[in-house]
């Protein structure tokens, strides 16, 4: 309707309506409808508005800050040898830092970033001579990378080898010796050196060459038969330390065995203490270590004993009696101590490792490993302090031997640590059989892992373990065992290795030696630093003549063994 239309139609009805007035029922009716046209360009009486939708929930503000990368564990920029590793962290405004990954790559060696995992160590072998720089790099949850990610740059410069030493033939005299034994061994970071000592005989031997060919390094050493232990720094191998005097005694050699000190630990010892392990810590401070020696009475007198070594000893200090956590509750009424060992990153965890076996009764009389944490700074230590510890070393339900115990052995993954208790890994073996008898004693001696404080029997076989090697970290690692045959006796004994490539597995998959190494007893075995070879010596009991005991090697994960040295014909 047009406006004109509109306007004519109003005064019509006006009209109308005036006329009728008299009539007001239509009247009222009229005025109602001229109300209406005549607001036809007004706004209608407002509508109640509908509810408001409701208003979303506030979202977090995105997460746009990438995370940062350190390396906490680089080799030095010189490096003489092919085998490195590395280790690092990162943290970030809002992931955790155990749910960071992370991604690497070796410049001059890698083609490519490896894929993104929470792995945070990585190992490269058989690297050859030049420059190289590492970098990692970290990703968070929300997927933002280290765009800076940390670096470090190192050089291999290996020794060349020497022609002249190479056309020099094996002194034929230490390829078969007479007589000898191998009761223990210790093999260098370098990969070349190698100590060997025959108890029996008082001596010790070194290789530079892996085991092809030795060298009588008795000279400097003093001390009286038997020489019980030996032990070198694993980031050292000219410094080497050896028990002596029936081990009342330790000579000390920081040049390779070109000189040797007497260490004056016979003067602390007490009535009946003999020294049971050492072992040599890897260098803190300024070119600081440890020296440690484990010691046992037989009847739970025993003490683990440290001597700070600076170029020389500065003299033995007890770090167990009335140390705290030392004799724990249930109260032991004292400890001996069997093995012992230093954790791979003890310059920043301070750890030490010890198979203590307690008093007989009304002692405990169990097994038990012992963590000990020490203040670099202040020198105080600290034993046990983790929930679970001492932990007893076997399964639930079964029981431990006290004091004394025949054989007993610590080995660590290299991403061990004490202070990180998701990476507190150790394998241990222990036995009370009578040297030389394979079935007697306490039936739980066996190989164990202990993640924490919960143990596992590993092995399950009832031969006497010995000694024992792992190679790798954690969740890639290979673990040697070396043992006395079950079923065997004194007179007509034999050894034999057993290796498995999966000792992180609840129920490890374990292999037998097919040739195993000649020689009647306590098999003791090593890895080389790149895991390529593995090691072992053999010795008889009583020093017996013809057995056969020698030093042998195994490039096959200890499947076959081969003499190389030291061969008693």
């Amino acid at each position: 309707m047009s406006t004109k239309t509109s306007v004519s139609t109003v005064s019509l009805l006006t009209n109308e309506t005036m006329k009728l007035a008299s009539k007001p029922t239509i009247l009222s009716i009229l005025c109602l409808l001229l109300s209406s046209l005549v607001c036809t360009g007004c706004s209608a009486e407002p509508l109640t508005p509908p509810p408001s939708p409701p208003t979303p929930p506030e979202l977090p503000p995105s997460d746009a800050t990438p995370p940062e990368t350190i390396i906490i564990s680089t080799p030095n920029e010189t490096i003489d040898y092919n085998e490195v590793t590395f280790e690092w962290t990162g943290s970030d405004n809002t992931t955790p830092t155990t749910d960071l990954t992370y991604s690497c790559y070796l410049e001059g060696y890698d083609t490519t970033y490896s894929p993104f995992t929470s792995n945070t160590t990585k190992t490269y072998t058989d690297l050859s001579d030049g420059s190289y720089v590492f970098y990692v790099k970290s990703q968070d949850e929300a997927g933002n990378i280290d765009p800076t990610p940390a670096t470090s740059e190192f050089t291999i410069a290996t020794a060349p080898p020497e022609e002249d030493e190479a056309k020099t033939p094996i002194d034929s005299r230490l390829l078969t010796l007479p007589n000898s034994e191998v009761n223990c061994i210790a093999v260098g970071c370098n990969g070349n050196t190698i100590y060997a000592i025959d108890s029996t005989n008082a001596q010790l031997y070194k290789s530079d060459h892996g085991g092809y060919g030795w060298a009588n390094i008795s000279g400097g050493i003093a001390g009286a038969a038997t020489w019980d232990n030996l032990a070198i720094a694993p980031d050292d191998p000219d410094i080497v330390a050896a028990a002596t005097n029936a081990g009342t005694e330790v000579y000390l050699s920081v040049d390779g065995g070109t000189n040797f000190h007497a260490t004056q630990l016979a003067s602390k010892l007490g009535a009946g203490e003999r020294i049971r392990c050492l072992a040599v810590s890897p260098s803190y401070g300024a070119l600081r270590r440890d020296l440690t020696a484990g010691t046992s009475t037989g009847n739970g007198g025993g003490r683990v004993w440290v001597n700070i070594v600076d170029h020389f000893p500065s003299g033995w200090q007890d770090m167990s009696t009335g140390t705290a956590g030392w004799l724990p509750t249930p109260a032991m009424l004292g400890g001996d101590v069997f093995a012992i060992e230093y954790s791979p990153g003890f310059a920043a965890d301070g750890t030490l490792l010890a198979i203590v076996a307690s008093g007989p009764a009304p002692d405990t009389d169990d097994t038990y490993l012992y963590i000990g944490i020490r203040d670099l700074a202040s020198n105080n230590m600290t034993w046990n302090a983790f929930p679970g510890y001492p932990a007893e070393i076997c399964q639930s339900g079964q029981d431990t031997p006290g004091t004394p115990l025949t054989y007993a052995d610590l080995a660590l993954p290299s991403d061990y640590s004490g202070t990180i208790i998701s990476q507190q890994h150790v394998y241990a073996c222990w036995s009370d059989n009578p040297p030389g008898v394979a079935t007697a004693g306490n039936a739980n001696d066996d190989v164990y892992r202990l993640d924490d404080a919960i143990c596992y029997r590993l092995l399950l076989r009832p031969d006497t373990i010995c000694s024992l090697a792992h190679y790798g970290i954690y969740n890639r690692g290979k673990l040697l065992a070396g043992a006395t045959m079950a079923g065997t006796t004194p007179s007509c004994p034999s050894t034999q290795i057993y290796c498995t490539l999966n000792p992180q597995s609840t129920c490890p998959t374990w292999q037998s030696s097919q040739k195993p190494p000649t020689g009647p007893n306590e098999a003791q075995v090593a890895w080389s630093p790149d895991g390529e070879v593995a090691y072992c010596g053999t010795s008889s009991i009583g020093g017996a003549s013809y057995d056969q005991s020698a030093f042998s090697l195994s490039t096959n994960n200890g499947l076959t063994w081969n003499q190389i040295g030291l061969i008693d014909t």
